[in-house]
């Protein structure tokens, strides 16, 4: 009596698969949102991303607007915060970094191989898929590692 054991087999490994991988997703913002909400409680400051023109002219206009009077310590901590070249630099590596975090919550590509056997007597056709069993294991491992 030959049993198939190929469903039950794919089912449970999509089921473990499920179970095992973190559903990270990309954030609308690339995590600054974070970091604008963590300057706002600590610093009372609103800490900008400058990604587009018109980003860069409000920035510019609140820039002018913070110079037009005598500078104070909390006027300067705004400044730094708005024109802070290097900072604008780790915002986008922000992004870089969650882009980092979404791959290690992926799961490891399969791996398929189609093969043509000649014997004396005929030929045969193997057909193996395979995928990184450890990879998917490690999948929560690598996700808080990321994190």
């Amino acid at each position: 009596m030959i049993r198939n054991f190929a469903p039950k087999r794919v089912a449970c490994i999509a089921i473990a698969t499920i179970l095992l991988a973190d559903c990270t997703t990309f954030s609308q913002d690339g995590g600054f949102n974070t970091v604008s909400t963590i300057a706002s409680e600590r610093l009372g400051k609103k800490a900008v991303y400058v990604k587009t023109d018109e980003d860069r002219s409000a920035v510019f206009k609140r820039t002018q607007e913070l110079l037009s009077k005598p500078l104070g310590m909390d006027d300067a901590v705004q400044l730094a915060l708005l024109n802070n070249r290097g900072l604008q630099a780790s915002y986008g590596e922000l992004g870089i970094s969650e882009a980092d975090l979404v791959q290690a919550g992926r799961l490891p590509n399969p791996g398929f191989t189609f093969s043509r056997t000649h014997w004396s007597d005929g030929f045969g056709i193997s057909r193996t898929f395979s995928m990184g069993v450890l990879g998917i294991l490690a999948l929560p491992l690598a996700t808080r590692i990321e994190r």
